[in-house]
């Protein structure tokens, strides 16, 4: 009886701790759901918090808004929140990040280079903002500057599979495809799922002319999205055998991607 109370007591106590505790307490737990990808729990979370609630944090809150946008997709809302942090608070280097990388995703690569390289300035050890400042100076193919970048981040962050992703993607698009398929592997040895990295992988071995190799758990969509992504990098590559054949192939595979890949096959018959 004596320890059953006490039981009681103990949970009466929890109760009460966790009645009293301050939104404010949670926002690490909402910023590592964030970090890992549990969004629908991160933004469960950051509903039950208020600024007024929030007091003195009201700035940390606003900047988890955004990071939240910007990890669901939501640029324009992630630029428009950064944004208006930017203007109170210019020097964090998590709103300057979080404003270009939004700005990038956008298309608008000037003004996220000059965010992300304030980003860079004021967090330079951060590898995720030398990673993103090489992915903008890749849209404006400014080569020397993004493979500069990327080494900052290797230097940072070591092999983050999406760092390694981004740093291959950049090789592909300088056509340096025999250097981008090796970090690709490496990738995703770290992340074997990542689809991003699969058919980056298949894009650069395409390129070499190596045809794909069909997996167990492959479907008739994702085959023929493999085949397109091969066929569409032998035809960039100059392969226009390898690129018809694998094209073809994409176009009998599943009627999903005959679309993609009749219009890939045709780009194909016009270079002739």
């Amino acid at each position: 009886m004596i320890a059953l109370l006490r039981l009681i007591l103990l949970g009466a106590v929890a109760i009460s701790t966790a009645a009293q505790a301050s939104p404010a307490d949670d926002m690490p737990l909402v910023a590592a759901a964030i970090r890992s990808g549990r969004l629908v729990q991160a933004e469960l979370m950051l509903a039950r918090m208020t600024p007024s609630q929030a007091g003195e944090a009201t700035t940390e809150l606003e900047i988890l808004h955004g990071q939240l946008a910007l990890a669901q997709g939501r640029d324009q809302d992630a630029r428009r929140d950064f944004g208006a942090l930017a203007l109170r608070v210019p020097d964090d280097c998590r709103v300057l990040l979080g404003l270009g990388m939004a700005e990038s995703d956008l298309g608008d690569a000037d003004r996220a280079i000059t965010h992300l390289e304030g980003a860079t300035r004021t967090c330079a050890a951060d590898w995720k903002a030398w990673s993103a400042l090489g992915f903008a100076y890749d849209a404006k193919a400014r080569w020397g500057d993004s493979d500069a970048a990327y080494a900052r981040a290797m230097a940072s962050g070591g092999e983050q599979p999406a760092l390694l992703n981004n740093v291959a993607a950049s090789r592909i698009r300088q056509r340096r495809f025999a250097e981008a398929e090796p970090i690709l592997a490496r990738a995703r040895a770290g992340a074997p799922d990542d689809l991003r990295i699969a058919n980056n992988l298949d894009i650069a071995a395409g390129a070499l002319g190596r045809m794909p190799v069909r997996g167990l758990r492959d479907s008739t969509s994702r085959w023929a999205e493999r085949l397109n992504n091969a066929g569409y990098a032998a035809m960039l590559a100059g392969r226009g055998d390898d690129a018809r054949k694998w094209l073809t192939m994409a176009v009998a595979a599943d009627p999903v991607f005959q679309t993609i890949a009749a219009a890939n096959l045709a780009r194909l018959d016009a270079r002739k």
